[in-house]
């Protein structure tokens, strides 16, 4: 794959000599490599350990868009990473979508589209676009899924003194997530989704609330189900189903005066699914302009509510029965997702209009769960907390 990117990148570096347009059709891109050293032996955190990597977060992303006539468009979109740390990060087609603007209030998108779960769902990918070298991951690293095929609709209005759009959207998707230590399909449909946004001078409010039919691919557990139904413990082998619905909160704001800015933004995810504990995450960045170089401070937390199991296995009855109960118990314990908090302090230096450096320091301190993000050997000690350092150059084209 590290050769794959090479070779994409000098295949986009002889494009970009290219005239960006040819009739009704442009091309554009992204490219990033990020590079990061963990400072503790032994552990990995998203990808990096106690070597300089630039691995987990490096890519490029590929734009195409043909322009019908003024009311119709075709986007294309593809993202090559040189790894994928994540199941949801695979390399592949991002983007495949229709878009007919019938006027300038109204735009609507049907087919492959970016997930809009949050404030920066569209470009997450394009570093260029924001002051850190990766978006917190506290509320961008959840288990939710980045595209959905269907349709989104955006309606805007406005005056001299405010802006005002409204974004609903409905669909479905199918793919991998990564939950805990668990590697699951899933299937989520009836994907609905509402998004407000006000921009008042040089601040911006977005509110949004999604829900969805979701059903996991866990057969270990399907199969943990069945032997306790056949033990008669029918609430227990309830509490592991693995179909239900979801839904989310968000809320986002940004002041940006071009010398200071702020930036926020809170999301708490919650299923009918025991086995997927309430997340409640969020993020507050304050910044300084002074160009071309940019400081910014990050805090981000995510907190974890592990639902209560429903265990009616008897402890101590027999051999097997211990094993059954220790068995479940295990699937709430492994499938309580990342909990950290992070501390980072960063600059950003536009040494050119469409190329930038980057260079932070996170300090991460992880609760008593089992991950918090980190990959830790049984036979390691590890208070969870250490620091992360990282630079980046993010250019677009």
């Amino acid at each position: 794959m590290r050769n794959k990117i090479f070779q994409i990148f000098v295949l986009i570096v002889s494009l970009h000599h290219l005239p960006a347009k040819s009739g009704e059709f442009d091309f554009s891109g992204y490219a990033r490599v990020i590079g990061g050293y963990l400072d503790e032996k032994d552990v990995e955190y998203r990808g990096y350990d106690d070597s300089l990597n630039f691995s987990p977060s490096s890519l490029i992303g590929l734009q195409a868009e043909y322009q019908f006539n003024t009311n119709w468009s075709v986007t294309a979109q593809g993202l090559f990473r040189s790894d994928s740390t994540t199941v949801s990060g695979e390399s592949g087609l991002e983007w495949l979508y229709l878009t007919y603007t019938p006027t300038t209030n109204l735009q609507i998108k049907i087919g492959k589209l970016r997930t809009p779960f949050f404030t920066m769902s569209d470009f997450s990918d394009v570093g260029f676009a924001y002051p850190w070298i990766n978006p917190p991951q506290q509320v961008y690293d959840t288990y939710l899924f980045k595209t959905f095929n269907g349709i989104d609709a955006i309606y805007k209005f406005g005056s001299d003194d405010f802006d005002i759009s409204i974004e609903g959207y409905y669909g479905e998707e199918s793919g991998s997530i990564g939950i805990g230590p668990f590697k699951t399909g899933f299937e989520v449909d009836n994907l609905v989704g509402v998004i407000g946004k006000l921009n008042i001078e040089n601040i911006e409010f977005r509110a949004s609330r999604y829900n969805g039919n979701i059903a996991l691919d866990l057969k270990s557990i399907n199969q943990l189900q069945d032997v306790l139904e056949n033990f008669n413990f029918s609430q227990s082998a309830a509490s592991l189903t693995t179909q239900g619905s979801a839904h989310a909160d968000q809320f986002g704001v940004i002041y940006d005066n071009l010398d200071y800015f702020f930036r926020g933004e809170w999301v708490k995810i919650k299923t009918q699914l025991d086995i997927i504990p309430i997340i409640q995450s969020y993020y507050l960045t304050v910044g300084y302009n002074n160009a071309p170089f940019t400081y910014h401070l990050t805090f981000a937390d995510s907190d974890v509510e592990i639902n209560a199991n429903q265990n009616e296995i008897p402890i101590g009855a027999n051999v097997e029965l211990d094993q059954l109960a220790q068995a479940y118990n295990s699937v709430f314990a492994e499938s309580a997702p990342d909990s950290l908090k992070t501390w980072t302090l960063g600059i950003r230096w536009d040494v050119l209009p469409n190329l930038a450096l980057k260079a932070e320091v996170s300090a991460l301190e992880g609760d008593e769960v089992s991950n918090s993000f980190f990959v830790i050997p049984e036979d390691v000690s590890f208070n969870r907390k250490t620091n992360l350092y990282h630079i980046g150059l993010d250019w677009v084209f």
